[in-house]
């Protein structure tokens, strides 16, 4: 049986492993069996394993001066540890995955937002991972352009946003081209949703962009 693979992006600040964990929730009420993966890696043991979890902590670590290369490398080897490890074997019993970020991050960050062309990308990606991984069943985008709302949001969880060790820090103009890059991604994948996070002045709440993504997924 082959299970299904649901993916949730989005800028940072967007709230993804809350909705990660809220669809978990819903997805196991409909008696399946779900895991949850945060890439490139995560605090939970659970949704990781300890080479992608080093990998992410190589990622984070603003003292390590690198080029968009070698960025795109450290995560397509995070990404073939969370694939080969976590992801595929999972999928292989049936199992719902849902993911935190995929390759669609690394289109928009390191693409759009860093200058490499989308078509190399594409092409490391595919030698890292394989077709189905990079063919979710649903990618469900959650957009948001108000980057004022978006800081305050990672402030809020306890993330800094004035160092240079991750990609929250970067400038207006850098989280405009990833914003748009979302849009753009979204656009030519075919299993793509966009939902929108902030509306009428302000940014929904989890519950209310939950309701949207299962209206998505109903059909699991």
């Amino acid at each position: 049986m082959s299970g299904t693979y649901i993916v949730i992006e989005g800028n940072d600040g967007t709230g993804k492993s809350t909705q990660a964990e809220l669809l978990a929730d819903y997805c196991r009420q409909q008696s399946r069996e779900v895991i949850v993966i945060e890439e490139p890696g995560s605090d939970d043991s659970d949704k990781t394993t300890p080479v992608a979890n080093y990998l992410r902590s190589l990622i984070k670590d603003g003292a390590l001066v690198r080029d968009p290369e070698i960025n795109l490398a450290l995560f397509s080897a995070a990404r073939r540890e969370l694939w080969q490890q976590k992801i595929e074997p999972a999928l292989k019993c049936g199992a719902v995955v849902i993911s935190a970020r995929n390759y669609v991050s690394t289109l928009a960050y390191q693409g759009y937002g860093e200058g490499i062309d989308a078509k190399h990308i594409m092409k490391i990606t595919r030698l890292f991972t394989s077709k189905r991984y990079m063919r979710p069943d649903f990618i469900i985008i959650l957009a948001l352009d108000n980057e004022n709302e978006r800081r305050k949001r990672i402030t809020k969880r306890g993330q800094v946003v004035d160092t240079s060790d991750t990609f929250e820090s970067r400038s207006s103009n850098f989280q405009k081209r990833v914003d748009a890059a979302y849009r753009t991604i979204a656009s030519k994948l075919p299993s793509s949703h966009v939902i929108e996070c902030y509306s009428n002045g302000h940014y929904k709440t989890a519950e209310q962009i939950n309701v949207e993504i299962q209206s998505i997924v109903k059909q699991l």
